[in-house]
C-alpha cells in the first residue's frame, strides 16, 4: 500500500516535470525555483565585477590604515626603525594586501587604490601629526612627533624628496 502511493506520488513528480508547459520547478533542497532549459549563452556568459568608486573609496582608505599601523609597529612596538623607510612602506603595502584580501577588494583596481592610498599618506601624513600632535604623541610616541616636526613643515606634501607647499 505504502510503495503504491509512493509509486503514484512519484509518477505525478515526473508527469510535471515532463509537461512540456513547464518551464521552471521548484527544488525544495535549494529553496528555489529551476529554469528547466537554458540556453547556451547564460551558461557561457562571464559575469565580470566592475570596481565603482565606491568601492574604491575604502581601498583608498585601507591603503591609509595601513602605512599608519605600518609607522604604529616601527615606533611603538620597535620592530623595525625609521632609519629604513621602505622596510615601513613594504610591510604597509603587505598589510594593505591582506586586508584587502580579507575583505574581499582583490581586484586589479582596488590594490592600486590600495598603494595609492598608502602613497597618499607618505606624501601627506606628516600633516597629522602637525595637527595632531598631542594623539599622534599618545599612539605612536614623542620621539616620532619630534622627529616628523622636525624634518617637515605643516601644510606640505612630500614627494620623491622634495617639499611642496600647499
Amino acid at each position: 500500500m505504502a510503495m503504491a502511493q509512493q509509486l503514484g506520488e512519484f509518477n505525478l513528480r515526473v508527469a510535471r516535470i515532463a509537461d512540456p508547459r513547464n518551464k521552471s520547478y521548484y527544488d525544495p533542497e535549494l529553496e528555489m525555483t529551476i529554469p528547466k532549459r537554458v540556453s547556451k549563452d547564460v551558461i557561457n556568459r562571464k559575469k565580470l565585477k566592475k570596481a565603482g568608486f565606491s568601492a574604491l573609496f575604502p581601498s583608498l582608505f585601507l591603503g591609509a590604515v595601513a602605512l599608519m599601523f605600518s609607522h604604529l609597529l616601527c615606533c611603538r612596538f620597535s620592530l623595525f626603525t625609521h632609519e629604513a623607510p621602505f622596510l615601513t612602506y613594504g610591510v604597509a603595502g603587505v598589510f594593505a594586501l591582506v586586508l584587502g584580501g580579507l575583505l574581499r577588494l582583490k581586484t586589479m583596481p582596488h590594490l592600486g587604490a590600495q598603494f595609492a592610498g598608502a602613497g597618499a599618506m607618505v606624501a601627506s601624513m606628516h600633516n597629522l601629526v602637525w595637527m595632531f600632535p598631542e594623539q599622534f604623541a599618545l599612539i605612536y610616541s614623542p620621539e616620532f612627533v619630534a622627529m616628523v616636526q622636525a624634518t617637515t613643515t605643516a601644510g606640505s606634501v612630500t614627494f620623491l624628496g622634495a617639499t611642496y607647499m600647499l
